[in-house]
């Protein structure tokens, strides 16, 4: 009940700080989605032969989850630490929103480029191995952010206290982030392992 409470508290003191971030993935994502059809001829066929060998080999059944567990963590964990290694200068807070538009932009070109080049079939192949763990990147990357913008913006406001509540401040903030660090890798287990068998049960 505490935990349920905490949750409701935090989202009501950083309404404003969601909708930004929120704000800003969204058009990322619109402007990744829109922008796949500024590309040329070459590009899109150079793409869509890496769709084609992604998919044949989700279908093959050649996907295996420990050929992509190791990098779809490594990757997120990556972003995870750029996220928090801003948090902790002042001048990282716009570069934490740049950060947050670019894994919008790349997530939405993806989507894009399979509707545009599968039709109905990229609608079903973006559901199965993309979304389901996007679910998870998304919740993990919004989260991060606000909490890095926060510490970032608390910085400035107790530069002048004591070294003893900063260090307290940042072991909380560090705390958070890895705990988003599980959320991110259960994101990378059903990149590995669920989304491909679902691709496969597409065969």
């Amino acid at each position: 009940m505490e935990f349920k409470y905490r949750i409701r508290q935090h989202l009501k003191d950083n309404s404003l700080q969601y909708m930004l971030v929120l704000g800003i993935f969204i058009f990322g994502l619109m402007l990744g989605f829109l922008n796949v059809k500024g590309l040329d001829n070459e590009v899109q066929q150079y793409l869509l032969k890496l769709l084609d060998d992604y998919l044949r080999g989700g279908l093959e059944g050649e996907l295996l989850g420990r050929n992509i567990l190791a990098a779809a963590f490594i990757k997120q964990a990556e972003t995870l630490l750029s996220v928090w290694l801003l948090g902790l200068t002042v001048i990282g807070l716009p570069l934490i929103m740049v950060v947050i538009f670019l894994r919008a932009f790349s997530l939405g070109f993806t989507l894009g480029f399979l509707i545009q080049q599968k039709a109905g079939t990229g609608v079903l192949v973006s559901l199965v191995s993309v979304l389901p763990q996007n679910l998870f990147y998304i919740l993990g990357l919004l989260i991060a952010g606000v909490v890095a913008m926060n510490f970032s913006l608390n910085i400035v406001k107790n530069r002048n206290q004591g070294t003893n509540k900063l260090g307290l401040a940042l072991l909380a903030y560090t705390t958070v982030m890895l705990l988003l660090l599980v959320v991110f890798g259960l994101g990378a287990l059903i990149e590995a392992y669920f989304s491909p068998w679902l691709l496969g049960c597409l065969g």
